[in-house]
């Protein structure tokens, strides 16, 4: 039966086409390139020098060079080639401004979809999906990709937009909000729903924390809607959600007035998942 609170898929070319348009502002973004669910991934799944990373929905290669100086190779994989483009610039200048001694792993962009990976089975040591579930348009059939390349004993590590298990109406709200934010939002699921779907998909659940916010601060919201492309109607939209909501989803969202901006912030769910057959 559909889930009538996932949003239908767009099509992955015009996903390419969205994410190919922003690829700078990905690049420059403070929560994506600094943010806490970054770090978090790094410590609990706690890369060893001989493995190999696979960082789906790489963008700008934020996650997949935070791994880089503990890994022996990473593969950047994106279906924007322009976010391509920006994880190869960024890493040479990774490589450029590293410390001496600490030399980074060899970065490989593989342009593709996360719902057929091109990799052989049991290929990587780690898989990471930071920022991108969201818009997968069957999440069973890309976990099960990233199942099927990790060896046995290798990790998963995701970071993504979360919902409460138990506020339906909260719920609707983040999903509406971040659809408006950019409409390739497919869902933001709750804790719950990541844990049975990757119990679907055959790994097993080690770590899971709930409501990580990448950076201290709460963001600005017409600096959100601009990172996505939106509009000045689709700011007005979204300033006008924000401020009619109930106390209760403001208070949830950090929603507060900021000069002419508002600011506001959305939990990330940091959960990692081992294959153990």
């Amino acid at each position: 039966m559909t889930d009538p609170r996932v949003s239908p898929a767009a099509p992955l070319a015009a996903i390419a086409v969205q994410f190919s348009e922003q690829a700078r502002e990905y690049a420059v973004s403070r929560a994506h390139a600094e943010g806490a669910t970054r770090t978090l991934l790094v410590e609990h799944l706690q890369p060893v020098a001989d493995e190999i990373l696979l960082d789906v929905g790489s963008g700008p290669a934020h996650t997949a060079l935070a791994f880089a100086p503990y890994v022996a190779r990473v593969i950047a994989f994106d279906v924007s080639g322009a976010m391509l483009h920006a994880a190869r610039l960024a890493a040479r200048r990774a490589a450029v401004d590293g410390e001496p001694g600490e030399p980074l792993a060899p970065l490989e962009a593989v342009r593709g979809d996360a719902h057929a990976l091109p990799f052989g089975d049991r290929a990587f040591d780690l898989v990471t999906i930071r920022s991108a579930a969201h818009h997968f348009a069957d999440l069973d059939r890309a976990l099960a990709e990233s199942r099927r390349v990790l060896k046995r004993g290798g990790r998963l590590g995701i970071a993504d937009g979360v919902v409460p298990d138990d506020d339906p109406e909260l719920d609707a709200f983040i999903n509406a909000l971040d659809r408006l934010h950019d409409p390739t939002t497919v869902r933001d699921r709750s804790a719950k729903e990541w844990r049975e779907a990757l119990e679907r998909a055959g790994l097993r659940v080690d770590f899971a924390d709930e409501r990580t916010f990448d950076l201290a601060e709460p963001r600005s919201l017409t600096a959100w809607i601009a990172l996505a492309g939106g509009s000045s109607q689709v700011l007005a939209e979204a300033r006008r959600m924000l401020l009619t909501a109930p106390k209760r989803i403001k208070d949830a969202l950090k929603v507060r007035t900021s000069g002419d901006d508002l600011t506001f912030d959305l939990p990330k769910l940091v959960i990692t998942a081992k294959r153990v057959d």
